[in-house]
């Protein structure tokens, strides 16, 4: 077979629609894969920063709009959710049958544009609707990024840039947490800004402009350089065939459990992460009366660190494990990520110290950030690769259709009814005691389909 500029010319074993890949299948050079993992974990991390960067902002654009917890529990999820949700499914299935590099270019400049647009809300209303667009272009990423990497690596080599790219999620979480107090001591600083005839702009409006534009140059480079390869191998240019949909629900009906159990599983992980996503800085400068700078230069960084180390332990926990005999290693990963912070979850808000809430909530974004590494490389390991945009998506439609939307408004309207806004480190430790118990129980029962969706891997190949 021939090769490409970028293909090894020695033809590897991968995935292909029944879990091996066909003979010959050629993957590409080990350096220009790994190029392709790290422009995707950067663009990955460019979009969570703009995800994620609102939950920093969201105290100053309350008393700047004269919002309700409520009304910011909707900016911080519904409105991400609602188009990330809307157009998930949609942009999965163009991932799996057009080019997905020009799917994710185009999507990546779309809600770089939306971010920087949200800098120029001068109501609720205005700020919803340019976060809806943030989480309709965002709808591309993951699904894209991760079917990206399943193309350009055999099966037995995923898991590894799945990790790696997975730190994308953590660092961008804590950059964004990081970047948002620098940048608002660092406008404050300057005095008055004026922009486009808007004078005297406040800094949280400053941010947002700021961390929108990198995006726009970054999806050029997704452009340029990425090359579009065909699910399981082969040569760029390869022609590529949708699968039918089908086969694509027969799958899902002789696979129902499986997938039952793991995205329920994650599902309630996701009401717990959704909501620190969203709410944990403000509970911070409430519960402890802390600057934002403070926050930034602690919580910013704890999350930065232990959320990329928890992701860099997926490669070897599952190695361990597979090493040990456990067929069912990314569940039982799970599982045991999920146990480990529970308890460190629920009692990290209720801490009488500073210090001592981000030493305790340090465990859980370790085990937080392990489960989202597991959670990708669990899906692909068991998905047909002309499916895995699509599977991807489905993931990401429904943690964005439930925690994403709902997670960070239960918060609010806990901390609004329930418990009082001075008291919102009592509505997430709720939170935190109800879905992480929820999300191991889940994990648990998991692990026998799983064993068992690995085995037929394994025959059919």
């Amino acid at each position: 077979m021939a090769t490409t500029p970028d293909a090894a010319a020695a033809p590897a074993r991968g995935p292909a629609e029944g879990g091996a890949a066909p003979a010959g299948t050629v993957y590409p050079k080990p350096a220009y894969a790994w190029y392709v993992t790290g422009l995707l974990l950067v663009t990955s991390v460019i979009a969570y920063v703009d995800r994620l960067i609102l939950g920093f902002l969201i105290d100053p654009i309350k008393a700047d709009l004269q919002l309700s917890d409520t009304e910011a529990g909707l900016l911080l999820g519904v409105a991400f959710a609602l188009f990330y949700v809307t157009m998930g499914i949609p942009i999965g299935r163009l991932i799996d049958t057009r080019s997905k590099k020009g799917v994710l270019a185009v999507c990546m400049a779309f809600w770089s544009a939306m971010t920087t647009l949200c800098g120029f809300a001068t109501s609720f209303v205005m700020l919803f609707l340019a976060r809806c667009g943030v989480g309709a272009g965002e709808a591309a990423m993951n699904p894209a990024a991760v079917s990206i990497i399943g193309d350009h690596f055999p099966k037995e080599k995923v898991a590894r840039p799945i990790s790696v790219y997975t730190l994308s999620i953590h660092a961008g979480g804590g950059l964004a947490v990081i970047l948002g107090g620098v940048l608002i001591q660092w406008f404050a600083s300057l005095g008055p800004v004026s922009i486009l005839g808007f004078e005297n702009i406040e800094t949280w409006r400053l941010v947002f402009v700021v961390i929108g534009l990198p995006g726009l140059v970054v999806a050029l480079l997704v452009w340029m350089t990425i090359r579009d390869r065909p699910a399981g191998g082969g040569a760029p240019g390869a022609p590529r065939q949708a699968v039918p949909w089908s086969e694509v629900f027969a799958y899902l009906r002789g696979h129902a459990k499986l997938y039952g159990l793991l995205f329920g599983g994650l599902v309630s992980f996701g009401f717990y992460i959704y909501a620190v996503q969203g709410w944990y800085p403000a509970m911070l400068v409430r519960t402890y009366g802390v600057s934002p700078l403070q926050i930034s230069t602690t919580y910013g960084v704890i999350f930065f660190t232990f959320g990329i180390l928890g992701a860099l332990a997926v490669d070897p926990l599952l190695r361990f494990l597979n090493a040990r005999g456990h067929a069912d290693a990314p569940a039982l990963a799970c599982l045991l990520a999920a146990l480990a912070m529970t308890v460190p979850a629920a009692i990290a808000p209720l801490m009488p110290t500073f210090a001592l809430s981000l030493a305790v909530w340090s465990v859980a974004m370790f085990g937080w950030a392990l489960t989202t590494s597991v959670s990708f490389a669990a899906i692909v390991l068991v998905t047909p690769p002309g499916m895995r945009g699509l599977m991807i998506a489905a993931y990401m439609v429904l943690m964005n259709v439930t925690g994403g939307a709902f997670g960070t408004v239960l918060v609010g309207a806990l901390s609004d009814h329930v418990y009082g806004p001075e008291h919102l480190n009592y509505a997430i430790a709720t939170q935190a005691a109800i879905f992480m118990p929820l999300a191991a129980l889940l994990f648990a029962a998991l692990r026998r389909p799983y064993r068992r969706a690995i085995r037929e891997q394994e025959a059919a190949a």
